[in-house]
Formats: structure tokens, sequence, C-alpha cells
């Protein structure tokens, strides 16, 4: 049982280790995750220590415990404002993408304060992959059951149904403000990337390429897998012109109807203007940032806390497609796996291939230097949980320099989702089909638009996803039905997609760093520890 305290000291070299204590002793009771009190006991050690040199003796006030079930965590030193990461910028961006999935600590200034405060996730009793399998069997074995009975069925429905559509449309109502403020948000952190120089901006402009490039070379593997329209009179020029509408369109005739209608393009449009004109102004608009940056945060709290209710969502929505004609809906889910997995494993593949080819090592030992961060993100579909794994796989058994691997990790784990890129593609395709939506030249060229920039600003948080099947399944006019089906189907590929993601993230920026040739090769060639 945790309970709030609170205390204070004057900051000295005995105060620093007498507050990690406090912090440690909290969390443990609070059943945080063993990984997150380590890495925050390590984090609060560094950024006090570092305000030492010049806040020595200054009082210290310790505040930690529990709100409406949430563990906190808060420190204040009194003194001028120093930043929380004054003598090392290069862990400001780094800081700044791990506070989004509440991994490390928040810096504000307040009231002649230095405040740190976090809020670490505490662990499951029961794994997501669990919840999951038991929420998949409980919806097939009781719709098996009342399928035969018709009066069953029209009393569960009018029980289920609107439960599904209730959380469906909690969903919906965060999700424009989610991709909107990804964007915005996103871009305004990019102006940390100065302190990293050259290889930090080459590395974002790699990753929004490779993404747009697989979504090209999924729209063309598409054209195999399923069966593309001609509309009636579809020539050059009028394809031309419906492509030359739908880019004129991406500038919305006001600010309130993109968040109201769903509107993708319009959205991340509306992200980069604000986001590219707070950059520009940078220390003028400082205010204006950090609000956005606190909205961020309030939204992406929402969504997590909805994402809790990810499982029974997920039995909701099987639950009610047992007891639909189902037959044709059956289909096109197999037909998301059938080609999803086996799309996911094959980029995986090229990405292992290419490293070996590039970086003159072998396959088979890269595998083994990979296989550790792939499999925990596969057992726990979470980029978090793996965070620890992946910077130490890409600092000791890959060569990445450990000052860039702090930024570009967490960095690349927001923004470069390959695995997404394909789950996304396929996603669409086949719910197009289901619901005979024609699956057009157009069609395909929208898509890789859509689908690269929601890729990149969908939050990595749990329940993510789903805000980004809302948005995209409304861009191309499929019904919301499709959004059940979408959510069944990622409650098992999402383990999948994640997997991929950080195996390609690894790959990708030791092929940045090795470009400019800081790559440690010795490490890279040596054998797995």
């Amino acid at each position: 049982m945790i309970s709030n305290r609170s205390e204070k000291f004057n900051l000295s070299e005995q105060t620093i280790d007498d507050v990690s204590a406090i912090c440690v002793q909290t969390l443990s009771e609070a059943e945080a995750d063993k990984k997150d009190i380590l890495r925050i006991r390590l984090s609060l050690e560094e950024i006090l220590g570092a305000w030492l040199v010049s806040l020595r003796g200054a009082p210290v006030h310790v505040a930690c415990g529990k709100k409406f079930g949430q563990v906190f965590l808060k420190v204040s030193v009194d003194g001028p404002a120093m930043g929380a990461w004054e003598d090392n910028e290069a862990l400001i961006l780094s800081s700044h993408m791990l506070s989004q999935a509440g991994l490390s600590f928040t810096y504000a200034y307040k009231n002649g304060k230095n405040c740190l405060t976090c809020n670490p996730r505490k662990k499951s009793s029961i794994g997501q992959m669990a919840l999951l399998i038991c929420a998949v069997i409980m919806a097939v074995v009781l719709g098996a059951v009342a399928r035969p009975f018709p009066e069953i069925q029209t009393a569960a429905l009018a029980v289920t149904q609107p439960l599904f559509d209730m959380i469906l449309g909690a969903i919906r109502a965060v999700s424009s403000p989610i991709v909107f403020l990804a964007v915005c948000c996103g871009i305004i952190s990019i102006g940390d990337l100065t302190v990293v120089g050259k290889i930090g901006t080459k590395l974002i402009s790699r990753m929004v390429a490779v993404t747009f490039v697989l979504g090209g070379g999924m729209a063309l593997v598409s054209c195999l897998l399923f069966p593309i329209t001609a509309e009636a009179g579809g020539e050059v020029s009028g394809n031309f012109s419906k492509i030359y509408q739908m880019v004129l369109e991406i500038v919305p005739s006001d600010i309130v109807s993109p968040f109201i209608d769903g509107n993708a393009l319009q959205l991340v449009f509306m992200g980069i203007c604000v986001g590219a004109a707070l950059l520009i102004l940078g220390e003028r608009v400082s205010a204006v940032q950090d609000t956005l940056l606190q909205v961020n945060e309030v939204v992406q709290f929402l969504m997590r806390a909805l994402g809790k209710a990810i499982p029974f969502f997920v039995f909701l929505s099987l639950f009610n497609l047992m007891l639909s004609d189902f037959g044709s809906g059956f289909s096109s889910l197999v037909k998301v796996f059938a080609i999803t997995i086996p799309g996911l494993f094959m980029l995986v593949l090229l990405y292992v291939l290419a490293a070996a080819v590039r970086l003159k090592v072998s396959p088979i030992m890269l595998i083994k230097k990979l296989l550790p961060t792939y499999m925990i993100a596969l057992t726990t579909a979470s980029s978090a949980a793996a965070l620890s794994t992946n910077l130490e796989t890409c600092v000791k058994e890959l060569g990445i320099p450990k000052k860039i691997a702090d930024f570009a990790i967490p960095l690349g784990q927001v923004l470069y989702k390959p695995g997404f890129v394909v789950e996304l593609s396929v996603m669409l395709l086949s719910m197009a089909e289901y619901y005979s939506v024609p699956i057009t030249p157009q069609l395909l060229i929208m898509s890789i638009i859509v689908v690269g920039f929601l890729s990149m600003a969908v939050p990595p948080i749990p329940g993510g996803a789903i805000s980004v099947f809302t948005i995209l399944f409304t861009q191309f006019g499929i019904p919301s039905g499709a959004v059940a089906l979408a959510v069944a189907v990622n409650a098992v590929l999402d383990f999948f997609v994640t997997a991929a993601n950080l195996t390609c993230l690894q790959v990708q920026v030791a092929f940045e760093v090795y470009g400019v040739g800081m790559l440690n090769e010795k490490k890279l060639k040596k054998g797995v520890l």
C-alpha cells in the first residue's frame, strides 16, 4: 500500500542519494515497472548532479504517492531556471520523446522553482497479450453460443452495440486532436536537433523518405493482390484532375471542419503549418509552444486511458461480428493476416540483408544481435517496454555511439513506423474491397500520401492505432463498421508491427551512423555478448 509523502532537504551529494532512495521506495510500493524505476532513478540523479554545481544548498522539496490511482513523483529545487539537461543538451529531444510514454521526467520552471515531474506506469499483473487472448476467446465462444438463438442475439446486440458505439465515439473525439498535435509537437521538437548536428536532420529526412517510398511500394504490390478498378471515362487527364483537386483540398476552408470531419490530410497540413510557424518564431512564442505540448500530454493521457479498454473493445467488436453475417467479413480478416504478417517478415528480412551487405557483416550474426529487441516487442507490442534493450543493442552490439542512440531511438520510435505503413496499406485496401469501395489508381495514390503521414502521426501509446483507423476510413469513405474489423485484426497484428518497427529502426540508424563514419565496426563485427 502506498501513501503520499512529502519531505524537504537542502541540495547536496547526500540529498541526491536520499531523494533517489525515497523515489525508488515509493515507486516500488506503487508496483511501478522495475525498468522504469531504474531509468527514473538514474535520470533524477544525473539531473540533480548537474544542478548541484550552481544550486548547492538550495531548498529541495520531494512529493510522491498517488492521485486518483495514478502514481506521481515531483522534485522541485529553488533557484534560477536551470533547464533539465543544461550540460547535456543532446538528451533534450530524447527526454521529450520518452515523456510522451510516461518514461522520463518533464521539466518546468514555476514560481522560482525548477520542477521535475513524472508519472510512471504501474506494472500490469496480467499482460496485454493475455487480456487480448481472453477477449478473443470469450467473444468467439459467447458469439457461437448465442448465434443459433435469434432472441438472444437481439438482446445481446441491444446491449453490446451501444457500448461499442460509445467507446468508438470517445476514440473519434480524441483522434483528430491526436494527429494534429502529434505532427505539430513533433515539428516543434525538431528545433532541438541543432544540438546533434547534421546527422539529426539527415536521419529525420531519411526516415520520412523511406516511409513514403515504402508506401509507394505497397501501392504497387497491391495491384497484384487487390482488384484495381478504372473509373468510367478515366482518361489520364481526368485522373490528373482528380489528383490535382485532392492536393488543393489539403488546404482547409476553416480550422474547425478538419477536426469534425477527421480529414487526415488537412489535419496533417495544419499541424505542419502551425508547427513550422512556432519553430521559426522560437522564443517569441515559447508560451504557445509550452501550451501545445501540455495539451498534447493531456490528449495522449486520455488516449492511454482509453487504451486500457482495448481488450473490452476487441471483445465487443468480435462479439458483434459473430452475431452478424460475418462470412465475407471473415474472409477479409483472413486476407489481412495472410498479406500483412508475411509482408512484415519480408520487410525485416530485407532490412537485415541490406544491412549485412552494406555493413559487411554476417546476416546470421546480425539477426542474433537484433533478436532480443525483436522478441520483446513481439511479446509485448510495446516500444516502451523494449526501449532499454533497444538502446543497449544499438550501443553495445551495433556500435552506434551512445549520444546518437539516446536521441535517435526515442525519436525513431515516435516518427518511424515502416511496419505500420504495411498494416495500414493492407487494412485500407482490404476494407475497401469488403465494403465495395472501388480501388482506383486515384485511391492508391492518395493512400501513399495518407498512409505515410498517418504512420508518422500515430502516437506510440496503447490505442494509438485505433485513433488512426477512424481517420483513415473516414478519409476514403469507408463505413465506420470497418473500425470493428480493424480493431479485431490490429489486436494481433500490433505485436508483429511493433517488432518490425523497432528492428527496421535499429538498422536505419546504423545505416546513417555508418554513412558519416561514426559506426564502431569492431563492436558491430564482434560476436554477441
